[in-house]
């Protein structure tokens, strides 16, 4: 029976989907109606869509921290995004392949499986983000995909994994500090998509990135909705605090590993993937701090994902 593979990538802020090239990638938010079970309202961009919703209804990101935390969510969305894009084929056989963290446990592990398994897909294989990687370097390299609920940071080899651990300061983190810090300076509550739009835009580790941006939030004061200008120097601070920890971090993590790779890793440098890679500054914010050269593919976003496919298709995740 013919076979086809495919990778999954559910992460805290998207789920991706890719086959012959990337199939589908949309937030990781339902809307769901609790009653004798859990019915799927909407997902992904049309749940984002939604001006209202509907009563007795709730949004639900069932991903946290890299982590599946509502299991029967996560695999109806799955089962809808599914349908869009595998086309049914009784005579096919269908594996699939899920990117995890490198810190999940036993019992997390588990939820993964279960949700992908309940959409009728059985035959289900774990690979971690970083050896995803694998197939883009030659030898010792260290690595870090800056994702929205958790950063991966790693060293891998020719043959895996080297040392890889799972930080739960990413980019929705940055996120959090960011609102934290207008309710703050401006006495503004402003909405989580508003503090996003607000990292996208004018988010930025230049000490002289100038750029300015709108935001509209509740004042504190007179309970009204206003609009107020904000600039890249008021939000760097949290963007600063966060992306220093896990500087440190990586910085902690090269030190564990054997004297005699050392060498090679610092030559080779880090190279960096994920959404949060794409932050203003970052790349000479890393250079600068960890005295290494730092570099990234042209869309960081989906590399990842699409060097696991490489890794599975070419059979080098079974000879290790």
């Amino acid at each position: 029976m013919q076979k086809t593979k495919y990778i999954l990538d559910l992460g805290s802020s998207y789920v991706s989907i890719y086959g012959t090239g990337l199939l589908l990638r949309q937030p990781n938010v339902a809307v769901v109606r609790r009653g004798n079970g859990i019915e799927l309202i909407s997902c992904g961009n049309d749940a984002l869509a939604m001006r209202e919703i509907p009563e007795h209804c709730s949004v639900v990101r069932p991903v946290e921290e890299g982590a599946v935390v509502h299991v029967e969510v996560m695999s109806l969305i799955l089962k809808e995004f599914f349908s869009a894009v595998i086309p049914f084929n009784p005579f096919r056989a269908v594996e699939m392949y899920v990117l995890i963290p490198s810190g999940l446990s036993i019992a997390e592990r588990e939820n993964v499986e279960a949700a992908v398994s309940k959409t009728g897909y059985k035959d289900v294989t774990l690979v971690e983000s970083v050896l995803g990687l694998l197939p883009l370097f030659e030898g010792n390299q260290a690595v870090a995909i800056f994702g929205g609920g958790n950063t991966e940071i790693g060293v891998v080899d020719r043959d895996g994994i080297v040392s890889a651990c799972s930080v739960n300061i990413a980019g929705n983190t940055v996120t959090d500090k960011i609102i934290e810090q207008i309710y703050e300076t401006y006495n503004l509550t402003i909405s989580w998509s508003a503090a996003e739009k607000l990292k996208t835009a004018i988010g930025s580790l230049y000490d002289n990135d100038t750029s300015v941006t709108e935001v509209v939030g509740q004042d504190l004061l007179d309970g009204r909705m206003k609009s107020v200008e904000i600039s890249a120097s008021s939000i760097r601070a949290p963007i600063l605090f966060c992306y220093r920890k896990i500087a440190e971090i990586i910085e902690s993590v090269l030190t564990t590993i054997p004297y005699s790779r050392l060498a090679e890793v610092t030559d080779n440098g880090l190279y960096i993937a994920g959404g949060g890679a794409e932050l203003r500054g970052l790349q000479d914010f890393l250079t600068r701090y960890l005295k290494l050269k730092v570099r990234m593919d042209d869309d960081p976003e989906t590399v990842v994902i699409r060097s696991a496919a490489r890794l599975i298709e070419d059979g080098r995740l079974f000879r290790r």
